[in-house]
């Protein structure tokens, strides 16, 4: 369930306050805590996900798929979130972040991501090891908050493939 001002799509959540001219407080606190920048309203919107299709936390220890479509965005990113934070890569050819010009696609445009703790074929994210992890997927100069809801709203899936013990 969305909480007030907070916007959900397939448990994808964002919060639309944020870039508002005058955000809630504790917004603010958050971001002046985190570091963070905030998108301003009409710039586009951040959703994270913490949970896969079943409900379960985000584990790294786990392979996740995540299958689908964005809605309408010029560009989109996708990050690792560890510990309220982007996720640093251990070395420079590990990737965790991807953007919507840097994947392969399907004909009909979907794509499909894996995320685990090894290499993957075709996109692959990494999230370490082990231990919980959330995404953030930002759209950047999309109409999806001011939606008049005429069409259904698409937002990839997130599937668990699989775990490793550990």
């Amino acid at each position: 369930m969305a909480l007030l001002g907070e916007l959900e799509i397939n448990d994808w959540r964002a919060s639309s306050g944020i870039g508002a001219n005058s955000p809630d407080p504790y917004v603010q606190a958050y971001y002046s805590r985190s570091g963070g920048l905030p998108l301003a309203k009409a710039e586009g919107l951040a959703f994270v996900r913490q949970t896969d299709e079943s409900g379960d936390g985000l584990n790294a220890r786990c392979t996740y798929i995540i299958e689908g479509d964005t809605p309408g965005a010029r560009l989109w990113t996708l990050y690792v979130l560890r510990n309220d934070a982007p996720m640093d890569a251990p070395e420079a050819a590990i990737p965790t972040a991807l953007h919507s010009g840097s994947i392969l696609r399907f004909s009909d445009g979907d794509f499909d991501i894996r995320i685990a703790p090894l290499p993957q074929p075709r996109n692959w994210l990494y999230a370490g090891a082990s231990g919980p992890f959330a995404l953030v997927l930002s759209l950047y100069d999309t109409a999806i908050a001011s939606d008049t809801g005429l069409s259904e709203l698409r937002m990839p899936e997130v599937k668990k493939l699989g775990c490793t013990n550990g």
